[in-house]
């Protein structure tokens, strides 16, 4: 089970399907919700100067949002806390990936993966088993 988990999305039954889903299966024990990209970057950005927070061991990240979208995240996120935050990989998850989605999400180096919502328990084990995050999960 990771510690923390931070979930990006602007539809509010996502987020608590998403959250259910996580929490009922021992994925994460903690998880953060946010509503946009914006609250993403101010989300980092008062934890490197306030210390308040925590920092997420995964984010899972929508595309299409109102206010800042998931690409300007992963821009902002790239540019000022990857280096901050190397060990933060990301998974995005959207109602419609495009081929081009995935070839533009294959572009950032914390991505570890990309699909197509709801999220199901098999989605889960395949997280769980990426290099980048079997360090965080023990077998129970």
């Amino acid at each position: 089970m990771i510690k923390n988990l931070l979930l990006i999305d602007d539809d509010e039954t996502t987020l608590e399907l998403i959250k259910l889903t996580v929490i009922r299966n021992r994925f994460a024990e903690n998880v953060i919700t946010l509503k946009n990209g914006k609250e993403g970057v101010d989300y980092f950005q008062q934890l490197g100067t306030s210390q308040q927070g925590v920092v997420p061991d995964l984010i899972f990240l929508d595309i299409f949002m109102p206010v800042m979208d998931g690409w300007d995240f992963l821009d902002e996120f790239s540019q000022k806390y990857q280096s901050l935050y190397p060990n933060t990989p990301i998974c995005i998850l959207t109602y419609s990936l495009e081929p081009e989605d995935q070839e533009k999400a294959n572009e950032y180096s914390n991505i570890i993966y990309a699909w197509n919502k709801p999220l199901f328990v098999e989605d889960l084990e395949n997280i769980k088993n990426h290099e980048r995050l079997k360090h965080h999960f023990v077998l129970a």
